[in-house]
Protein backbone atom coordinates (compact mmCIF):
# COMPACT_ATOMS: atom_id res chain seq x y z
CA UNK A 1 0.00 0.00 0.00
CA UNK A 2 1.13 3.56 -1.13
CA UNK A 3 0.36 6.34 1.58
CA UNK A 4 1.47 9.68 0.18
CA UNK A 5 2.01 12.45 2.65
CA UNK A 6 1.40 15.45 0.67
CA UNK A 7 2.35 19.06 1.75
CA UNK A 8 3.76 22.40 -0.10
CA UNK A 9 6.62 24.40 1.51
CA UNK A 10 8.31 27.74 1.25
CA UNK A 11 11.41 28.67 3.04
CA UNK A 12 11.24 25.71 5.63
CA UNK A 13 14.80 24.88 5.79
CA UNK A 14 14.83 24.65 9.61
CA UNK A 15 11.82 22.77 10.00
CA UNK A 16 11.85 20.46 6.84
CA UNK A 17 14.53 17.47 8.39
CA UNK A 18 12.25 17.02 11.29
CA UNK A 19 9.54 16.86 8.99
CA UNK A 20 10.95 14.02 6.63
CA UNK A 21 11.98 11.80 9.83
CA UNK A 22 8.59 11.93 10.99
CA UNK A 23 6.39 10.71 8.25
CA UNK A 24 9.11 8.29 6.68
CA UNK A 25 9.04 6.71 10.38
CA UNK A 26 4.87 6.84 10.35
CA UNK A 27 5.39 4.92 7.12
CA UNK A 28 4.70 7.43 4.43
CA UNK A 29 6.19 8.17 1.01
CA UNK A 30 6.64 12.13 1.03
CA UNK A 31 5.90 14.55 -1.77
CA UNK A 32 6.71 18.42 -1.36
CA UNK A 33 5.70 21.21 -3.50
CA UNK A 34 8.61 23.89 -3.14
CA UNK A 35 6.38 27.19 -3.43
CA UNK A 36 10.35 29.00 -4.40
CA UNK A 37 12.11 28.57 -1.62
CA UNK A 38 15.20 30.66 -1.05
CA UNK A 39 16.96 29.74 2.04
CA UNK A 40 17.86 25.85 1.22
CA UNK A 41 14.59 24.25 1.44
CA UNK A 42 15.15 22.67 -1.84
CA UNK A 43 18.48 21.47 -1.74
CA UNK A 44 17.57 19.82 1.81
CA UNK A 45 14.93 18.36 -0.36
CA UNK A 46 17.35 16.92 -3.41
CA UNK A 47 20.09 15.80 0.04
CA UNK A 48 17.50 13.41 1.09
CA UNK A 49 16.00 11.88 -1.66
CA UNK A 50 12.61 13.19 -1.40
CA UNK A 51 9.69 13.79 -4.52
CA UNK A 52 9.05 17.27 -5.14
CA UNK A 53 8.26 19.79 -7.49
CA UNK A 54 9.02 24.43 -8.24
CA UNK A 55 6.17 26.02 -8.20
CA UNK A 56 5.95 29.73 -8.61
CA UNK A 57 2.99 31.75 -7.05
CA UNK A 58 4.66 35.42 -7.87
CA UNK A 59 5.33 35.81 -4.00
CA UNK A 60 2.12 35.13 -2.80
CA UNK A 61 0.75 32.02 -0.84
CA UNK A 62 -2.20 31.38 -3.20
CA UNK A 63 -3.92 28.02 -1.88
CA UNK A 64 -5.97 27.46 -4.66
CA UNK A 65 -2.87 27.77 -7.18
CA UNK A 66 -0.80 24.91 -4.74
CA UNK A 67 -3.62 23.09 -4.36
CA UNK A 68 -4.07 22.19 -7.72
CA UNK A 69 -0.13 21.81 -8.10
CA UNK A 70 -0.56 18.97 -5.26
CA UNK A 71 -3.70 17.37 -6.99
CA UNK A 72 -1.53 17.06 -10.19
CA UNK A 73 1.29 15.38 -8.40
CA UNK A 74 -1.62 12.86 -6.68
CA UNK A 75 -2.67 12.14 -9.98
CA UNK A 76 0.42 11.26 -11.61
CA UNK A 77 1.65 9.08 -8.32
CA UNK A 78 -1.98 7.15 -7.92
CA UNK A 79 -1.42 6.19 -4.05
CA UNK A 80 -3.93 4.03 -2.23
CA UNK A 81 -3.82 6.90 0.67
CA UNK A 82 -2.92 10.61 1.06
CA UNK A 83 -2.21 12.19 4.10
CA UNK A 84 -2.53 16.08 3.52
CA UNK A 85 -0.37 17.86 5.97
CA UNK A 86 2.36 20.73 6.00
CA UNK A 87 5.65 20.93 7.34
CA UNK A 88 4.49 21.96 10.76
CA UNK A 89 1.62 19.55 11.21
CA UNK A 90 1.62 16.49 12.72
CA UNK A 91 -0.91 13.64 13.06
CA UNK A 92 -0.55 11.18 16.18
CA UNK A 93 -2.90 8.18 16.77
CA UNK A 94 -3.09 5.72 20.08
CA UNK A 95 0.00 3.61 20.11
CA UNK A 96 -0.05 3.16 16.03
CA UNK A 97 1.56 5.02 13.59
CA UNK A 98 -0.71 7.14 10.29
CA UNK A 99 0.53 3.45 8.45
CA UNK A 100 -1.20 1.51 11.28
CA UNK A 101 -4.16 3.66 11.26
CA UNK A 102 -4.74 3.35 7.55
CA UNK A 103 -4.16 0.22 7.76
CA UNK A 104 -7.11 -0.69 10.17
CA UNK A 105 -9.44 1.78 8.05
CA UNK A 106 -8.57 0.23 5.35
CA UNK A 107 -9.39 -3.47 6.73
CA UNK A 108 -12.76 -1.99 8.43
CA UNK A 109 -14.06 -0.65 4.89
CA UNK A 110 -13.72 2.95 5.55
CA UNK A 111 -11.95 5.64 3.13
CA UNK A 112 -11.73 8.99 5.06
CA UNK A 113 -10.09 9.07 8.75
CA UNK A 114 -11.49 12.11 11.16
CA UNK A 115 -8.98 13.31 13.80
CA UNK A 116 -9.60 15.89 16.52
CA UNK A 117 -8.00 19.13 15.43
CA UNK A 118 -5.72 21.52 17.66
CA UNK A 119 -3.83 24.44 16.91
CA UNK A 120 -0.49 25.42 18.76
CA UNK A 121 0.39 28.83 20.08
CA UNK A 122 3.54 30.90 20.63
CA UNK A 123 2.50 32.26 24.40
CA UNK A 124 6.58 33.65 25.40
CA UNK A 125 8.64 30.26 25.27
CA UNK A 126 11.96 30.73 24.34
CA UNK A 127 11.80 29.51 20.86
CA UNK A 128 13.80 25.88 20.71
CA UNK A 129 13.37 22.94 18.05
CA UNK A 130 11.69 20.44 17.95
CA UNK A 131 8.24 22.60 17.78
CA UNK A 132 6.31 19.60 19.36
CA UNK A 133 8.42 19.34 22.17
CA UNK A 134 8.88 22.63 23.07
CA UNK A 135 5.84 24.57 22.62
CA UNK A 136 1.82 23.02 25.04
CA UNK A 137 -0.36 25.72 24.18
CA UNK A 138 -3.41 24.96 22.29
CA UNK A 139 -6.92 25.69 21.27
CA UNK A 140 -8.58 22.85 20.56
CA UNK A 141 -11.49 22.70 17.17
CA UNK A 142 -13.72 20.22 15.97
CA UNK A 143 -12.52 17.34 13.88
CA UNK A 144 -10.75 17.86 10.54
CA UNK A 145 -10.74 15.25 7.49
CA UNK A 146 -7.01 14.89 5.66
CA UNK A 147 -6.64 11.49 5.56
CA UNK A 148 -8.43 9.63 2.88
CA UNK A 149 -8.38 7.13 0.08
CA UNK A 150 -7.81 8.33 -3.06
CA UNK A 151 -11.00 7.83 -5.03
CA UNK A 152 -11.55 10.11 -8.16
CA UNK A 153 -13.19 12.89 -8.00
CA UNK A 154 -10.86 13.64 -5.53
CA UNK A 155 -10.15 17.14 -4.43
CA UNK A 156 -9.71 19.80 -1.48
CA UNK A 157 -11.99 21.95 -0.26
CA UNK A 158 -10.00 24.50 2.39
CA UNK A 159 -8.71 22.22 4.77
CA UNK A 160 -10.57 18.96 4.09
CA UNK A 161 -10.10 16.29 1.40
CA UNK A 162 -13.55 15.94 -0.33
CA UNK A 163 -14.30 12.34 -2.23
CA UNK A 164 -17.20 10.42 -3.41
CA UNK A 165 -19.25 8.37 -1.06
CA UNK A 166 -17.50 8.78 1.98
CA UNK A 167 -17.15 5.96 4.75
CA UNK A 168 -15.97 7.81 7.69
CA UNK A 169 -13.58 6.56 10.72
CA UNK A 170 -13.88 8.95 13.62
CA UNK A 171 -10.42 7.89 14.94
CA UNK A 172 -9.56 8.86 18.25
CA UNK A 173 -6.39 10.67 16.56
CA UNK A 174 -5.38 13.80 16.31
CA UNK A 175 -3.74 16.72 14.27
CA UNK A 176 -2.11 19.14 15.85
CA UNK A 177 -0.87 22.77 13.53
CA UNK A 178 2.67 24.27 15.15
CA UNK A 179 2.48 26.93 12.62
CA UNK A 180 2.07 29.78 14.99
CA UNK A 181 4.94 28.95 17.41
CA UNK A 182 7.41 29.82 14.45
CA UNK A 183 9.19 33.35 15.30
CA UNK A 184 6.62 36.09 15.16
CA UNK A 185 9.53 37.54 11.96
CA UNK A 186 8.68 34.10 10.07
CA UNK A 187 4.68 34.92 10.41
CA UNK A 188 5.01 38.11 9.55
CA UNK A 189 6.51 37.42 6.29
CA UNK A 190 3.87 34.55 5.90
CA UNK A 191 1.04 37.03 6.58
CA UNK A 192 2.69 39.09 4.11
CA UNK A 193 2.30 36.26 1.39
CA UNK A 194 -1.09 35.26 1.95
CA UNK A 195 -2.33 38.92 1.72
CA UNK A 196 -0.77 39.25 -1.47
CA UNK A 197 -3.10 36.47 -2.41
CA UNK A 198 -5.84 38.25 -1.63
CA UNK A 199 -5.25 41.64 -3.01
CA UNK A 200 -4.80 39.07 -6.28
CA UNK A 201 -8.50 37.62 -5.51
CA UNK A 202 -7.79 34.38 -3.59
CA UNK A 203 -11.07 34.32 -0.90
CA UNK A 204 -10.21 36.23 1.96
CA UNK A 205 -11.88 33.02 4.36
CA UNK A 206 -8.58 31.42 3.65
CA UNK A 207 -6.12 32.52 5.85
CA UNK A 208 -8.56 34.62 7.89
CA UNK A 209 -6.75 33.12 10.93
CA UNK A 210 -3.53 35.15 10.26
CA UNK A 211 -4.96 38.37 10.43
CA UNK A 212 -5.29 38.02 14.20
CA UNK A 213 -1.64 36.82 14.54
CA UNK A 214 -0.93 39.77 13.20
CA UNK A 215 -3.01 41.87 15.23
CA UNK A 216 -1.26 40.56 18.69
CA UNK A 217 2.33 40.44 17.10
CA UNK A 218 1.88 36.81 17.12
CA UNK A 219 1.96 36.36 20.84
CA UNK A 220 -1.06 34.30 22.48
CA UNK A 221 -2.05 34.44 26.33
CA UNK A 222 -1.62 31.12 28.31
CA UNK A 223 -4.76 31.34 29.93
CA UNK A 224 -6.49 31.54 26.84
CA UNK A 225 -5.31 27.81 26.17
CA UNK A 226 -5.76 24.54 26.92
CA UNK A 227 -2.06 23.14 27.87
CA UNK A 228 -2.15 20.01 25.82
CA UNK A 229 -0.16 18.10 28.48
CA UNK A 230 -3.05 18.33 30.79
CA UNK A 231 -4.70 15.96 27.82
CA UNK A 232 -4.65 12.22 26.74
CA UNK A 233 -3.09 13.48 23.22
CA UNK A 234 0.29 14.51 25.20
CA UNK A 235 0.56 10.68 25.28
CA UNK A 236 0.04 10.10 21.71
CA UNK A 237 2.74 12.40 21.10
CA UNK A 238 5.33 10.59 23.60
CA UNK A 239 4.55 7.38 21.85
CA UNK A 240 5.31 8.47 18.67
CA UNK A 241 8.83 8.36 19.30
CA UNK A 242 8.90 5.09 20.16
CA UNK A 243 10.61 2.15 18.24
CA UNK A 244 11.08 4.51 15.42
CA UNK A 245 13.68 3.34 12.87
CA UNK A 246 16.31 6.08 12.13
CA UNK A 247 15.53 6.61 8.39
CA UNK A 248 17.69 9.88 7.81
Amino acid sequence: MKILAVAFAYNEHRYIENFIKFYKSQGCDIFVLDNSSTDGTTECLQKHGINHKLIATGGAFDLKMLQRGLLKQIREQKPDWVVYTGVDVRYYFREKTIKDAIFEATREGYNLIGVQYFNMYATGEPFALPLEKNFFYARKYGRIYMIARYIEPFCFEADSIIIPEKKILQSDGCLINYGNCKPAVEREDTFRRRKKAWDRGLDRNYGVHYNEGHERGWRWDKKEMIDIRTTEYYDYINNSDRGKKKTI
